[in-house]
């Protein structure tokens, strides 16, 4: 999405995304397996059909009350533990935090920085509050012999994760803190496959141009957007075959976890 200075046909960053696409190139389902990722396409079970469970037992999904089908997706999860395996092997390193702090006190200092990001008749100090200057870690980072910094996120959240990580990497390409950023995601042929909701790139699509225009503020920089797609898909309605799905947000919703209600409270009447 940006490619300002040509960073696009540099050494350093043809070394990183060869890094990123072996990474992705050599992640296998089964775990272990050499044929590539193969997983399971996604399953609606109806109420009396059966399937079989993560313990091996052959159950009859039941819904009585609203006659609701039982969704079989594939989790995502397991998919980054297998990218961050392949890329931590090749030197990179996993969950490195990004602080703002440099680059908030670089534009307090300079006024010319300051008139860019100033909210009408609102010191520059009064936005950029000290105490919140970090944006969270990013998944993988690596800085190379020549000091290029690359930075990637996998993404395993919901679409709105998928923005706040674009928007987290504009910020340090702003501030001149990374040399490239990279986001990866599902394509739409995988993501209907996965945890309902993910982050995928047909979601994202709507939103490239405005992503694109950071890129004015830029003297040098490279956003990326890397799309992930399986090399097969087999039909199962046995969850052992499933990539794990995850006990949070919408994970926790495909797996229709209940909880038990606390029991209600009896009501007591006055001079009772």
């Amino acid at each position: 999405m940006i490619d300002k200075n040509g960073l696009s046909k540099s050494e350093d960053w043809h070394h990183a995304h060869a890094a990123i696409e072996t990474a992705i190139s050599e992640m296998s389902w089964p775990s272990g397996s050499k044929g590539g990722l193969i997983i399971p396409r996604i399953v609606s079970i109806k109420p009396g059909e059966q399937y079989t469970d993560l313990s091996g037992k052959i159950r009859t999904w039941k819904d009585g009350k609203n006659g609701k089908k039982k969704t079989l997706r594939n989790g995502v999860v397991p998919l980054r533990q297998l990218f961050r395996a392949n890329l931590e092997g090749s030197g990179w390193k996993a969950e490195e935090p990004l602080s703002l702090k440099e680059y908030f006190e670089r534009i307090r200092k300079d006024d010319n920085l300051a008139q860019i990001f100033m909210f009408p008749e609102t010191p520059i100090a009064a936005v950029l509050d000290p105490l919140h200057e970090g944006v969270g870690d990013f998944d993988f980072w690596l800085r190379s012999d020549r000091g290029f910094r690359t930075v990637v996120e996998w993404e395993t959240g919901n679409i709105s994760s998928s923005h706040r990580s674009l928007n987290k990497m504009c910020l340090a390409l702003t501030g001149g803190l990374v040399d490239a950023a990279v986001l990866v995601v599902p394509s739409a042929m995988l993501y209907v496959h996965l945890t309902d909701r993910i982050g995928n790139v047909r979601e994202l699509q709507p939103y490239f141009y405005f992503w694109n225009m950071f890129a004015q503020l830029l003297d040098k920089g490279l956003l990326a957007i890397i799309v992930v797609e399986q090399d097969g898909l087999i039909h199962s309605t046995d969850l052992r075959d499933f990539i794990p799905a995850g006990t949070d947000g919408n994970a926790k919703k495909s797996a229709r976890l209940k909880t038990r209600k606390a029991p209600a409270r009896k009501r007591v009447k006055p001079g009772s």
